[in-house]
């Protein structure tokens, strides 16, 4: 028998319980503040992504520009007020804010700031960085990538009246707000995967909780950057491949996980590796139902089928410019003949890309101070216990191996990109830091907290249900700690602490908001409701052992997990078998492996 495929719509919203949607709330709100935290480009690279999008609505980046011809407009630096590059320290933006109107670094009132056309419009961006004294022009590299998540932010702007006149500042705010948007289902999508892999409750409550841990990706998703359509394409994309893991064949499903991967690889270079996470997920499909392998193998060339066309836009760059992804600087592509070999220096690639990979995951570090904080001590502890309940997984097989090997698979194959590129800069150049960033990593980030997720579906049930708690608790205490470096990089007044700088620095902030400050009082309320409520239903479940019921997502645990019987030859673990057990609330339940 077939599981039916997904189903979208109406029935999502009744079958999602309100938990879940509490959580996704909370998700959108920790992101809409982050906007107000973190002033305009300070993310990677946002100054370029904006002006990315601003040139493909004006028709001035469509066809899309060669490598090396694209430069940064002067209008789109009218967004913000800051060096886009790395901070040298504290930047005490508080104290600007109070300077006498007219002083040099004030900030002019909302409302007042240059629009796009005031500023200079397509005008070149130039930097006075040159040796020689000479302005350069600010190329945009950024056109290495292909054009999905560019023509989605220019179809924003379409929407917005005039945009050129309004305060650039206010105009990244729209961007800003879509973004988040692109990232809300993440929350249901993990607890829809985790629900599809029969974890016991309230283990999925966990899983959707799992995004709000990683301050650093909260942030991240609440800037204008492609890599953010591309976490939420790897997340539908595991979701989906869940599905086919769990007896999903249909051509349907197969036709979703192809459609998925070509909106990846129309968006950037590391949905590349989705085709390998595709062929593994269906070959475990058909070990698992050898009578079925003919489905699969039909299925698999659907899902192949559809992912032609994103794959068609990395042929046209080998046949335009000799190379799978372009340069972004050059017209071709640089020497990359390597110079320097690990005696030059190796081992100290190598262990900061591991240490950035972990630290820069959790937290930010804009003023690449590379400091044992509070910060990133929380992070090397959550990256610790990951570790460890990924081996409690993996040993105890609270989910099928072959499983937990394909939702893992994301994050390695993330990360040989992302070193080869990286070694390649260093044997060239002796650059021993290039593309060292956590962020690299969030694509494969459903699949990895799914199976750490799992691996505590080995402890006793009483321990269980407060998983969702302790997710909860961390995701607190990193957030705490993510914001105190935060504030103290950004905001906080020279030479003040205590509560009055604080609250010095938040009207600061609320005056440097690009938007009226009651819309940002408002999402805060907003957080600071949902949040009371997710609080209040994870504490609830955690303390009583009947849970609060299948209506709210966070029932009594019942399933999988070590309570429950593996299916002889398979290591997956039986199921419920009993009319109430989880169900896949985006589609039909599981068929058992046979």
């Amino acid at each position: 028998m077939t599981s039916n495929p997904p189903r979208l719509g109406p029935t999502v919203r009744r079958s999602v319980p309100v938990v879940i949607w509490l959580i996704t709330g909370l998700f959108v709100a920790a992101g809409l503040v982050q906007t107000a935290v973190f002033p305009n480009v300070r993310s990677p690279d946002e100054l370029r992504h904006v002006d990315l999008v601003v040139q493909v609505e004006q028709g001035r980046a469509w066809p899309w520009p060669d490598p090396g011809t694209s430069f940064v407009s002067v209008g789109t630096d009218a967004g913000h007020f800051l060096f886009e590059d790395r901070l040298p320290g504290p930047q005490h933006l508080t104290d600007r804010v109070e300077d006498a109107p007219g002083s040099a670094g004030h900030v002019p009132p909302r409302g007042e700031r240059a629009s796009f056309d005031e500023a200079g419009a397509f005008e070149t961006l130039h930097d006075d960085r040159d040796d020689d004294g000479l302005q350069e022009p600010v190329l945009n590299q950024l056109v290495q990538h292909p054009p999905l998540y560019y023509v989605l932010g220019a179809g924003l702007l379409r929407l917005v009246p005039d945009w050129t006149a309004a305060p650039m500042d206010q105009v990244w705010l729209w961007l800003r707000w879509l973004n988040v948007l692109l990232a809300a289902p993440l929350p249901i999508l993990l607890w829809a995967s985790a629900r599809r892999l029969r974890l016991p409750e309230p283990l999925p409550v966990a899983a959707a909780l799992a995004p709000l841990a990683v301050p650093e990706m909260s942030h991240l998703l609440t800037a204008v950057n492609n890599d953010n359509l591309l976490v939420s394409l790897g997340a539908a994309l595991t979701y989906l491949l869940v599905r086919v893991m769990t007896g999903d064949l249909t051509r349907r499903t197969a036709l979703l996980v192809g459609l998925v991967t070509t909106a990846g690889m129309l968006t950037k270079g590391f949905a590349l590796m989705f085709p390998a996470l595709i062929l593994l997920a269906y070959g475990v499909a058909a070990l698992r139902s050898r009578p079925r392998w003919k489905a699969a193998a039909g299925s698999l060339l659907v899902a192949a089928a559809a992912c032609v066309p994103g794959a068609l836009w990395w042929v046209r760059n080998l046949v335009l410019y000799g190379a799978i992804q372009p340069h972004g600087t050059h017209t071709t592509m640089p020497d990359l003949t390597p110079v320097y070999g690990w005696s030059d220096g190796g081992w100290r690639w190598l262990s900061r890309m591991l240490e950035r990979f972990v630290t820069t995951f959790f937290v930010q570090d804009h003023a690449s101070a590379r400091q044992l904080d509070p910060s990133v001590i929380a992070a090397w502890v959550v990256f610790l216990g990951i570790l460890t309940a990924i081996v409690f997984a993996l040993v105890r097989r609270t989910i099928p191996r072959a499983t937990a090997v394909v939702l893992l698979a994301g994050a390695p194959l993330l990360g040989a990109i992302v070193a080869k590129g990286s070694w390649e800069q260093f044997a060239a150049f002796a650059n021993d830091h290039a593309a060292q960033q956590g962020r690299y990593l969030y694509t494969g980030f459903a699949g990895v907290a799914l199976v750490a997720i799992a691996g505590t579906a080995a402890l006793p049930a009483v321990w269980r249900r407060r998983v969702p708690a302790v997710v909860l608790g961390l995701a607190l205490v990193l957030h705490v700690t993510f914001q105190y470096d935060t504030w103290n990089l950004y905001w906080m007044p020279r030479g003040a602490d205590g509560p009055d700088a604080v609250f010095r620095a938040a009207a600061a902030m609320a005056y440097w908001y690009p938007w009226n400050p009651w819309i940002l009082l408002a999402v805060i309320a907003a957080g600071i409701a949902t949040a009371a409520g997710v609080t209040w239903q994870v504490v609830r479940a955690a303390r009583t052992t009947d849970g609060v019921g299948p209506d709210n997502g966070v029932g009594p645990a019942a399933g999988v997990g070590p309570d429950a019987a593996p299916e002889a030859g398979t290591g997956a673990p039986a199921g419920p078998r009993d009319a109430t057990a989880p169900h896949d609330p985006l589609g039909a339940d599981p068929e058992p492996a046979r």
